[in-house]
């Protein structure tokens, strides 16, 4: 049920240590029920550990678990479906979230493999974890930026619950107009936005800065939570548009009640992500609006895996890391694609670039995404070229 956006609370805390997170969570009147199952939704999208800022913190979803045990939750469960191309296992292990699980004796749920029921949407149908039906169903988004879509909160979160079918469907729909309307066939009943570690500059992925914010937002009507995260990052939500949409769709509210800690104490300005050109050195990362962050992500992921083994990359790797330093090296990604003018050297990532295949100037390395070892393969060619 959609609530009423005039009537929209968000509860807004500024901590120090992450074990105050316990406490204020036994102030809050949430009236979660007992006696319904809860599902508990992290993000969990890359494998990387929970310090890092790009994942969810194990550590406040462990007070969150006992906290339902407390209140007499008797079935809990987590579920994710991390990112296109990661092995949901690697990922559930260096997050600390498959520990977690056996200490708690929590079942973690990969959502890639789980079954699904259909739902009508505005692009025909989705294929929804059947899981959620029935359930409380917590969202537990991070406080992040991202290169496609300015932030990604709780609203964009919920792409973790998609098919892979799905998933790449929203990135050729271009991901704003899906996620807000994805909130109109499957609505969290509550919303816990961990910003105490976040993300700053060209995140989702280990391409942002860490930030200790050290804030935390909690609420019912996602879009106000979501709201709230942008101002905190010092940006407005009308700049985000999948949030502008789900607002102008009636499905929550822009100017939510804090209830709290002042929101001016809270907020820092927050670096904003290069959303249409990544430049490290010489190499440059040119992306269209129907990109996927994993593709960028296995771009740096391969270069960063050459430099890890220069045993075996050594010969090749040399001459192009000396072109990224006094030439330019153009990755280019997502659907509609083009070369740059005058492109010597131009890697097409994934098979939204296979348009560009056939072009002399191109090395294109396929998938979806292509792994690093791929991207490292397509950094040799380049020397041979």
């Amino acid at each position: 049920m959609i609530s009423d956006p005039a009537m929209s609370e968000v509860y807004l805390r500024k901590i120090k240590f992450i074990n105050q997170f316990a406490g204020w969570l036994r102030e809050l009147p949430l009236g979660i029920p007992r006696d319904r199952p809860v599902v508990l939704k992290p993000n969990l999208v890359y494998p990387i550990g929970w310090n890092s800022g790009v994942v969810s913190d194990v550590r406040l979803v462990r007070m969150l678990i006992v906290y339902l045990k407390e209140l007499g939750v008797r079935s809990i469960t987590m579920a994710e479906g991390p990112g296109l191309g990661v092995d949901p296992a690697e990922a559930f292990a260096q997050s600390g979230f498959a520990a977690l699980g056996r200490e708690m004796g929590v079942p973690l749920i990969d959502l890639n493999q789980a079954r699904r029921y259909s739902a009508k949407w505005y692009d025909g149908e989705l294929q929804l974890p059947e899981i959620f039906r029935d359930a409380y169903y917590i969202n537990l988004p991070k406080l992040k930026t991202h290169l496609n879509t300015l932030v990604t909160l709780g609203l964009k979160n919920q792409k973790g619950l998609l098919a892979h079918a799905d998933k790449k469907r929203f990135h050729r729909n271009g991901l704003h107009r899906p996620v807000a309307e994805l909130l109109s066939v499957i609505r969290p009943d509550l919303t816990i936005l961990d910003g105490f570690l976040a993300l700053e500059g060209d995140g989702p992925l280990a391409g942002g800065k860490k930030v200790r914010l050290g804030t935390i937002v909690v609420g019912t009507d996602p879009v106000a939570v979501d709201s709230i995260g942008c101002r905190l990052m010092g940006m407005t939500p009308l700049e985000v548009e999948h949030l502008k949409l789900a607002a102008s769709m009636g499905l929550g509210s822009l100017e939510p009640e804090v209830i709290g800690d002042r929101l001016d104490e809270c907020t820092r300005k927050f670096k904003r992500p290069e959303m249409e050109m990544l430049k490290i050195l010489g190499l440059h990362n040119q992306r269209t609006p129907l990109a996927c962050s994993m593709c960028g992500g296995a771009a740096r992921e391969g270069l960063v895996s050459a430099v890890k083994n220069p045993g075996k990359w050594a010969r090749n790797l040399l001459p192009v890391l000396w072109q990224m330093v006094f030439g330019r090296i153009n990755f280019v990604y997502g659907e509609e694609a083009s070369i740059p003018q005058a492109s010597k050297k131009v890697i097409a990532v994934g098979n939204c670039t296979r348009h560009l295949k056939d072009d002399p100037g191109v090395i294109w390395v396929e998938g979806c995404p292509p792994s690093p070892e791929m991207l490292v393969e397509a950094f040799a060619q380049l020397y041979k070229r």
